[in-house]
This record gives C-alpha cells, sequence and structure tokens, in this order.
C-alpha cells in the first residue's frame, strides 16, 4: 500500500510533466494523492523542495542503472583498455532503458519533468543531478583511464556529462515510442558516441 509522501511523489511527477512546474498547483498535487493541501510541507517543506526529492530519486534509480550497465562493460573488457565508445554508449542506453515503460512503450514521466525542470527550475535540477554518485564517479574514472589521462580535470567531465545527458534526452524526446521516428534512435546514439569519442582524442592531443 501506497503512503501518502509516495501518493505525493507519483502525482506531482505527472502533473507536473503534463502541466509544468509553475502551472501545478500544491492544492492539485494535494487532491489527485488523495491528501491533506497542508501535506506537502509537511512532508517536503515546499513545492520546491517535493520537486528535488522527485529528481534526486530518479538521479539516483539512473545512477544506480549506469553502475550495473558499466560493471558489464568492466567485466567484458577482461582487463583490456576501457573503450570510449563503450562507455558513452552504456550512459545514453542507460537512460533509454529508463525512460520507457518495458510492458507499454510509453515515455516515462520523468523525461518530460527533466526537460521542464530544465527550463523552470535549473537550479534544483542541477542541485539533484550534481549529486556524488557512485555509477556517474565511476563512469569519470573509467574515461579518464581510457585516455589515459593524468589531470582528469581536463576532461571538463560536467560540461561533458551535460552535453551526453541532453542529447540521450533529446533522442528520447524525439523517438517517443513512435514507429515513424524509430529510425532516429540509433543514429542519435552514433552522433553522440562518435562526439564523445572525438572531444575525447582532442583532449589527448593537447
Amino acid at each position: 500500500m501506497e503512503t501518502t509522501q509516495q501518493r505525493l511523489l507519483k502525482n506531482a511527477e505527472r502533473l507536473m510533466a503534463e502541466k509544468g512546474i509553475a502551472a501545478t498547483s500544491v492544492r492539485e498535487i494535494t487532491d489527485a494523492a488523495d491528501a491533506n493541501v497542508a501535506a506537502v510541507n509537511y512532508y517536503f517543506g515546499s513545492k520546491t523542495e517535493l520537486l528535488y526529492e522527485l529528481l534526486k530519486i530518479r538521479f539516483i534509480q539512473l545512477d544506480t542503472a549506469l553502475l550495473e550497465k558499466v560493471s558489464v562493460v568492466e567485466a567484458a573488457t577482461k582487463g583490456k583498455a576501457f573503450g570510449v565508445g563503450d562507455l558513452s554508449s552504456a550512459y545514453f542506453d542507460t537512460l533509454i532503458e529508463q525512460a520507457f515503460n518495458a510492458q507499454t512503450g510509453q515515455l516515462h514521466p520523468f523525461v518530460l519533468l527533466i526537460e521542464r525542470a530544465s527550463s523552470e527550475q535549473e537550479t534544483v535540477l542541477a542541485r539533484a543531478q550534481d549529486l556524488s554518485l557512485p555509477g556517474i564517479n565511476r563512469l569519470k574514472d573509467l574515461l579518464v583511464a581510457a585516455i589515459n589521462l593524468e589531470d582528469g580535470d581536463k576532461l571538463n567531465f560536467p560540461v561533458l556529462l551535460d552535453l551526453m545527458f541532453r542529447t540521450a534526452i533529446t533522442a528520447i524526446s524525439t523517438n517517443s515510442a513512435k514507429s515513424e521516428t524509430q529510425t532516429l534512435m540509433p543514429a542519435i546514439r552514433e552522433f553522440m558516441i562518435g562526439g564523445v569519442e572525438k572531444y575525447m582524442a582532442r583532449i589527448v592531443a593537447e
């Protein structure tokens, strides 16, 4: 049985994804969750903090899935050098797999919510996205190791990760599980992987 807090998060995600963050009122969220109007403040402190908690949960889920995917890449190499393409594709594929409901083929609301947050609540999105998480940190370490980079800061990983993330989200939004756009997904995937490989090669050459 869902708790009040879980109902608030689930309905807030759905409503904010559909209508927009600013356009969704606290009352709408509590009504949909069958909760008292004061419940958002009681459990989260404010609508903004509810959004942060929701994004944080989703990014942690993504990170857990990414760590599993990266571990598969590591196991497959069996001690050999990691490929930049393999690592960047692991990130892309993780987002794709998390973005769609495998049973219905429908886009998960959190993808739309992220798009909304990027334009309406960028600071909150950054707070949730910038958490130090095992999967993201492991991805960074392996990318640095893949090109034998002594100074990891030269990679400018936050910018690279943001570009990879936005490219994947664009691919997901463009695809939207519609048959007429299915062919775009692999094309955008290859575009992103190729771009990361070129960027990394440039870092090495500098």
